[in-house]
């Protein structure tokens, strides 16, 4: 596990606090209105005050939270290896559990077939691989239960640049060189998978993909997965 949290420590800049408080600032965002609708939608019927909810890469706990203040006898777990957002879990809701563990490879093992609903929002782009963790929540969920993932998606180098640099002429300016390196390695992170590689994996671990919808200009995407 201390490899896997170098890495997120790289990954997220270097800086712990800034990206714990990074995560806290961006929370409405990774969880505006299309999010909201869009689990609403596949996941509203799964809720209730008697269901099983994970959320993967749960950074601070808000989502968690937020879902306990619905559902304040709901199962609610939280899977975070980062210390410094452990750090950053202020006044978890009771039936909130936080479960430390490196999600390439997890060790947990929960009963087959007894969770609902999987949430990994802008996650699986931090694996080395999904596969070991899709085959792991297959058996978790319950017969028709879902996986919402929404993460980052390939797109052309160009494309991601002018987003990254939306002001600046590159033609006539050069942004500092850590800050192009960081940018670069970012672009190599977050251009992994295309949808359909997404679609394709998760369908071989044995889900049935119910909606795949793009967003942010197709710079990423949302899933719900129904385990059968």
């Amino acid at each position: 596990m201390q490899k896997t949290t170098e890495y997120l420590r790289h990954h997220h800049g270097g800086d712990g606090d800034k990206a714990a408080e990074k995560t806290v600032q961006s929370y409405a965002k990774n969880h505006d209105a299309d999010f909201r609708q869009f689990w609403d939608r596949h996941c509203a019927a799964h809720l209730s005050d008697q269901a099983s909810v994970i959320d993967l890469g749960c950074g601070t706990g808000l989502w968690l939270n937020e879902l306990a203040q619905t559902y304040p006898q709901a199962k609610l777990t939280g899977f975070e290896l980062a210390p410094y957002m452990l750090k950053r879990m202020d006044n978890l809701a009771t039936n909130v559990e936080i479960i430390s563990d490196d999600l390439n490879n997890p060790t947990t093992e929960l009963a087959d077939n007894s969770v609902d609903i999987v949430l990994a929002n802008l996650l699986i782009h931090e694996l080395h691989q999904p596969v070991t963790l899709f085959c792991k929540l297959r058996r978790w969920l319950k017969p028709g239960g879902v996986f919402i993932l929404c993460d980052m998606v390939r797109q052309p180098l160009a494309d991601y640049l002018q987003h990254q640099y939306a002001d600046i002429d590159l033609a006539s300016q050069t942004p500092d060189y850590d800050v192009l390196v960081n940018a670069f390695q970012h672009f190599q992170e977050h251009n992994r998978y295309h949808p359909d590689d997404l679609i394709q994996l998760l369908q071989q671990c044995g889900f049935k993909i119910a909606a795949a919808d793009t967003f942010k200009n197709g710079r990423a995407v949302r899933i719900a997965a129904i385990s059968v």
